[in-house]
Order: structure tokens, then C-alpha cells, then sequence
């Protein structure tokens, strides 16, 4: 097992970490894209650093991604893609609007690769994966913010309204698909070669 520290909102980081998995096995055959970050209730406009932080994981990491590890491949000629978008990459709710933005352009992104590499007649394929809740740490997931977000009053100071929020949305990912169930759905669409990968009822 090889094992990476990597930044995926720096494209260094996920250069070098695609560089170390090609020195160490040769090839790429399955590229999972699900690093992921929640941060509060940020409307348009509100909190730009934060968005930054949210935009870089969410996003950027997808696109760094892409191109640190795709090319090698498409030079291989076989491989699966998966990204993760989550049903919050398809309907919009309360929280995050950052959150969300994030996820409605991994499914774009998502849609536009399969299509994109079908015309080519590639043997790379696509998948995004789009589950409902899951037991993860998301919620959790301030704990990883940057240094300079370390003391941003948003992060601890929040109204009475988005703590009823929080805590619902805690108790359903608390309730939520185990993992490894949301994996075997996973595993089915590569083989069955499907675009979008459903695994709660929409």
C-alpha cells in the first residue's frame, strides 16, 4: 500500500502523488475523485475564504485530478474515472451554497468526460457517484480547514437557526448508507459501465 499526503486543492500535491502511484505500480487503473469538504451556511457572496477553501477540495481537486492522472490513462487505454457529486449535485437544499456549487459542476464535469471520451472511442469510462446521506465525518470536516480560517468567527459562531440545521444534517449522516454498501453500488455501475451511480431513492 502506498500512502500520500496530498493537498488536492494544490496541483503540486496531486501531481506528485499521481508521479509516486505511476513510480510504484506502473499504472492507473481506477481514479477515485471523492475529496470533500462541507463548511457551514455560506450564501453568494458571503465568506469568500471560505468558498476558496470549499472550491479548492471540492472542485479542484476533481479538476487536478483529472489532469495529473487522466492522460496516463488514456495512454494506457483502459481505466475507469469515478467522481463524486453527490444528490446534492443534482437538487439543491438548505446548507451550503459553496457545498453545492461544488457539487453541480463535478456532475457537469462528470457528464462532459463520458460524452467527451465516447465520441473519442475510448476505453476510459465515467462514473459520478451521487448517494443521499452516508456515514462520513463531512460533518466534521472543519477540523481540516486552513490556518487562516482557524479563528474565522463563521466557523464557530453560528445562528440558533443553522444549529438546528447542523444537527439534523449530523443525525442523518448518522443514520446514512454504511460505506461499504455505497461501495458495492460503486463497484456495479464500473462494471455495468454507467454514467450516474444512484444509490438512495431521489
Amino acid at each position: 500500500m502506498l500512502a500520500v499526503h496530498t493537498d488536492v486543492s494544490k496541483a503540486g500535491d496531486v501531481d506528485a502523488l499521481a508521479q509516486a502511484t505511476l513510480d510504484t505500480y506502473g499504472a492507473v487503473h481506477l481514479l477515485c475523485n471523492n475529496a470533500g469538504v462541507g463548511a457551514g451556511s455560506q450564501r453568494l457572496g458571503e465568506h469568500p475564504q471560505r468558498w476558496k477553501w470549499v472550491m479548492g477540495v471540492n472542485l479542484w481537486g476533481v479538476i487536478h485530478g483529472v489532469r495529473a492522472f487522466v492522460p496516463a490513462m488514456l495512454a494506457r487505454a483502459r481505466g475507469t474515472h469515478r467522481q463524486h457529486g453527490l444528490l446534492a449535485g443534482l437538487i439543491s437544499y438548505h446548507g451550503s451554497a459553496a457545498y453545492h456549487v461544488t457539487k453541480h459542476a463535478i456532475v457537469a464535469l462528470s457528464e462532459k468526460m463520458y460524452y467527451d471520451l465516447a465520441m473519442r472511442g475510448s476505453k476510459i469510462k465515467v462514473s459520478v457517484l451521487c448517494p443521499g446521506w452516508v456515514r462520513t465525518r463531512v460533518m466534521d470536516s472543519e477540523r481540516n480547514r486552513p490556518p487562516e480560517l482557524m479563528n474565522d468567527p463563521a466557523s464557530v459562531v453560528m445562528s440558533p437557526e443553522m444549529e438546528a440545521v447542523v444537527a439534523e444534517y449530523r443525525q442523518a449522516c448518522e443514520a446514512g448508507m454504511a460505506p461499504e454498501v455505497v461501495a458495492n453500488c460503486v463497484f456495479d455501475a464500473i462494471r455495468d459501465e454507467r454514467l450516474y451511480v444512484l444509490t438512495h431513492p431521489t
